[in-house]
C-alpha cells in the first residue's frame, strides 16, 4: 500500500510538472507567439539535446488581428539522428508536449531574432489584411513563422487571410520577421 501511494505521488509530480500552467515570457503580450516561448524552449530541451525551433503557428481557431491566438504550436527538429519533429503547444492552461513525427523537409532552423506575432499582424493589417477583411467580413486569419531553406534562408511570418464564404478567395502576406519588409501573394 505504501508503495502504491508513493507511486501515485511520483506520477502526479511527473505528469503534473509537464502540463502545469506557466507564466508569461518577459515583455510578451498575453497569448502572442512569444508569450510562453521560454517555457516551450525549456520543455523542448527536456525532450532532447539539440532540438531547434523550425515553426511557430497559431492553433486551428486562427489568429486575431492583434496577433493573439487561443493556442500556439511550436515545431522543433532533432539535429541528430534519427531526424524527427517534436510538436509542443501553449495556451492559457500551460505548455505541453504534443507529438513526434517525421522530419519536415525544406524548413530551416529559426536562429535569428524575430519579432512577435502582434507586430507581424500589425504589418499584415496595414499591407492588405484590413482591406481583405473589409471586403470579406467572414474570414479567418492564419499565421505561421518559418524559414524556408531556399531561395532565401530568412525567417518570415506567413499571414494568410481566407474567406469562409468562398474558399478560393484569400491573400497571403509574407512579412520578413526581422525587418518587417512585406511580400504579398
Amino acid at each position: 500500500m505504501r508503495g502504491l501511494i508513493m507511486l501515485c505521488c511520483f506520477a502526479i509530480l511527473l505528469f503534473g510538472c509537464s502540463h502545469t500552467s506557466v507564466g508569461p515570457s518577459p515583455n510578451a503580450p498575453a497569448n502572442t507567439a512569444m508569450y510562453k516561448l521560454a517555457y516551450v524552449n525549456s520543455l523542448a530541451g527536456s525532450y532532447g539535446k539539440g532540438l531547434q525551433l523550425v515553426i511557430v503557428e497559431n492553433g486551428t481557431g486562427g489568429v486575431n488581428t492583434d496577433g493573439t491566438s487561443e493556442e500556439w504550436l511550436y515545431a522543433y527538429v532533432a539535429t541528430s539522428t534519427p531526424h524527427a519533429t517534436y510538436w509542443f503547444h501553449a495556451n492559457e492552461g500551460g505548455v505541453a508536449y504534443d507529438s513526434t513525427g517525421a522530419a519536415l523537409p525544406g524548413m530551416g532552423i529559426i536562429n535569428q531574432t524575430w519579432f512577435n506575432s502582434d507586430s507581424a499582424l500589425a504589418v499584415a493589417e496595414k499591407n492588405g489584411g484590413s482591406q481583405f477583411r473589409t471586403q470579406n467580413p467572414h474570414c479567418i486569419i492564419m499565421a505561421a513563422l518559418g524559414e524556408a531553406v531556399v531561395p532565401n534562408p530568412k525567417a518570415f511570418w506567413y499571414v494568410s487571410y481566407y474567406s469562409t464564404d468562398n474558399k478560393t478567395v484569400f491573400v497571403q502576406i509574407n512579412v520578413d520577421a526581422s525587418s518587417g519588409e512585406v511580400f504579398v501573394l
